[in-house]
């Protein structure tokens, strides 16, 4: 037989495969997601920092969740923005 071998977020094979192919070191990576249970575990579990956007699945409601439970710390966002253009000089109103 074989062995499973999970490769998906918050897999830290795929985050190894990620740096490797890509040469990335993850403390000068990014991880961008809108999920606190994939995206930001795997950023943060990968040694990235970690960008929650609040257009997709997570909700402030879920961020506030995550940091009163001690088990979920993984999952604190090293920054949040309201969505992806936030992250550009111009879309969030830099000029």
């Amino acid at each position: 037989g074989r062995t499973a071998i999970n490769v998906g977020k918050p897999s830290s094979t795929l985050s190894e495969l990620i740096m490797d192919v890509y040469g990335l070191k993850a403390e000068e990576t990014l991880m961008v997601g809108d999920r606190l249970d994939t995206d930001i575990t795997f950023g943060n579990d990968s040694g990235m920092k970690s960008a929650l956007v609040l257009t997709g699945c997570a909700t402030s409601s879920d961020i506030a969740s995550a940091m009163k439970d001690d088990e979920s710390s993984q999952m604190i966002p090293s920054v949040i923005f309201p969505h992806v253009g936030y992250m550009f000089d111009d879309a969030a109103g830099d000029n």
